[in-house]
């Protein structure tokens, strides 16, 4: 069984632990151990900066895991118990420090420097990317692990479009890196559900919810993340930090390029 170091911070009731450690207790004895001997989880009662209900990283050398309370009661309980079990995903794929500090793939160096690209701007397309790769395989081993209905079910609640998602659109509209980037982050709240659009019984609503997802951005842009999720992610396969490169190359090829060929 993994050793999970479990600490708690404010009032958390004890079985809001239980639960959380029995969803990764069971996951791991489905998927396989951690990376490192150990997990530390952190219940902590409510969120203050944290958009999600549930964090991983591995900066300590090995996984952290965080779950925020006040956030994951607030979601449908499959919702969160698939959101606990992509955490143990994480720290089974992505556990140790090397997934989180990435180098920069060549294809970015390049369009930094033909571009002019802010650091700022570099560090959010990388941690965009890297994002991209990690969820899309957490998806893919939770898939082959028949942890089918719950990951469906997270994957249409990432997918529903929220009205700031499309406020934001509107904003990112208004200059070139902007559009870039928001367009980087669609393709990461995607990339978890592509795993699935192959199962028999849920692919096709999943590539509804996908098209709900995109329906309020610019059909040009529809079609170049269609064309990265549908033709392009073919390509990817379990080498974490190879996906990273490839989703690089999709971005730039597709969308960057694309966006500032004229720009200089």
């Amino acid at each position: 069984m993994t050793k999970l170091s479990v600490t708690k911070s404010g009032e958390v009731a004890q079985s809001i632990v239980d639960k959380i450690v029995s969803a990764l207790d069971g996951c791991y004895r489905i998927i396989g151990e951690p990376m490192a001997d150990s997990v530390d989880l952190h219940i902590v009662e409510k969120s203050v900066k944290e958009t999600f209900f549930a964090t991983h990283d591995a900066l300590h050398g090995k996984s952290t895991i965080i779950v925020y309370v006040d956030k994951f009661l607030e979601i449908p309980q499959l919702v969160a118990l698939a959101g606990i079990r992509r955490q143990a995903a994480h720290s089974v794929l992505h556990g140790s420090l090397e997934y989180y500090l990435i180098k920069v793939p060549k294809d970015l160096i390049r369009v930094a420097k033909q571009y002019n690209l802010s650091q700022d701007c570099i560090n959010a397309l990388l941690y965009n990317i890297g994002m991209v790769a990690k969820e899309y395989g957490v998806t893919r081993l939770l898939y082959g692990k028949n942890f089918v209905v719950d990951q469906v079910a997270y994957a249409k609640y990432i997918l529903d479009p929220s009205v700031e998602e499309v406020l934001a659109w509107e904003v990112a509209l208004r200059n070139r890196l902007g559009k870039i980037l928001y367009l980087a982050s669609i393709i990461r709240d995607v990339s978890c559900a592509v795993p699935l659009i192959r199962d028999e019984q849920f692919g096709d609503e999943i590539k509804d919810y996908i098209g709900k997802k995109l329906a309020y951005i610019t059909p040009t842009y529809q079609s170049k993340i269609q064309k990265i999720i549908y033709e392009r992610f073919s390509l990817l396969n379990t080498d974490t930090f190879r996906n990273i490169a490839l989703v690089t190359r999709f971005l730039v090829d597709e969308i960057i390029d694309y966006e500032l060929a004229d720009w200089l």
